[in-house]
């Protein structure tokens, strides 16, 4: 019986999260389609729609991850303090910080084995050609913040990222935070070959690194706002392990 509950505790989990990244992915596309900010911007709004829209067809494994690191982005920016007008622009830009992916060739992109050093140098490069293709956007202060968000979400604070190994503050804040956005959705995904971690695992990891790969206030404010939203999974997990910390 005990095993049999345990699975059935498991499939429910399962469900639980399938749930929860429809509801991401219906957040994230209210926040970009917000009449308000559609009419003042239309042309812009469906630019970056069209551009994950092609991103997410590339790969169907990963298609949703912009839009949940763009709101994951948008939640912790606005646990930051920051102006609901600034969050919103930043939500634009989160939504774009892989489109450089569509640069990278299939061979790699969908690779499922380890990466040879040759193809990870290959796969790397989406950050510099993502930086690229928004360097024309405009308003110019828009496109900055973009440029910025997609060449350096893999930047580490101990300077171990890339693409030019940054340190710390030299990192640029809105990319510090899509960061931590990015790696807790790249944790927290299945995929062909890895079944994701729990929230709650993915949490505690980026809680791990902080300081060394990601910005400790960026961190802190993850923390407070995943345990808001997630708090059932969080109850459950401090039962059976311990908190997160």
């Amino acid at each position: 019986m005990s095993i049999e509950n345990d699975k059935l505790l498991e499939r429910i989990e399962q469900l639980e999260k399938r749930n929860r990244e429809l509801e991401l992915l219906l957040a994230s596309a209210s926040v970009l389609s917000r009449t308000d900010l559609v009419q003042e911007e239309p042309f812009s709004v469906s630019l970056i729609q069209s551009l994950v829209l092609a991103l997410d067809s590339r790969d169907p494994y990963t298609a949703g991850h912009s839009s949940r690191v763009a709101l994951y982005s948008l939640w912790i920016a606005r646990k930051l303090g920051m102006s609901e007008e600034e969050c919103r622009q930043f939500h634009r830009a989160a939504l774009m910080h892989d489109i450089g992916k569509i640069g990278v060739p299939d061979r790699v992109l969908l690779k499922e084995e380890s990466l040879t050093d040759e193809e990870f140098q290959v796969m790397i490069s989406h950050t510099t050609i993502g930086a690229r293709i928004l360097s024309k956007l405009e308003p110019e202060s828009r496109m900055v913040q973009a440029t910025e968000v997609a060449k350096y979400h893999h930047e580490k604070m101990d300077g171990s990222g890339y693409p030019e190994g940054l340190l710390g503050e030299a990192i640029p804040f809105f990319a510090r935070i899509a960061a931590v956005a990015d790696a807790f959705d790249a944790m927290t995904t299945d995929r062909p070959y890895a079944k994701g971690r729990s929230y709650a695992d993915g949490v505690k990891e980026i809680i791990r690194c902080r300081g060394t790969h990601f910005d400790p206030v960026v961190v802190d404010a993850f923390e407070a706002v995943m345990r808001e939203r997630l708090g059932r999974e969080f109850d459950r997990y401090v039962m059976k392990h311990g908190d997160l910390v």
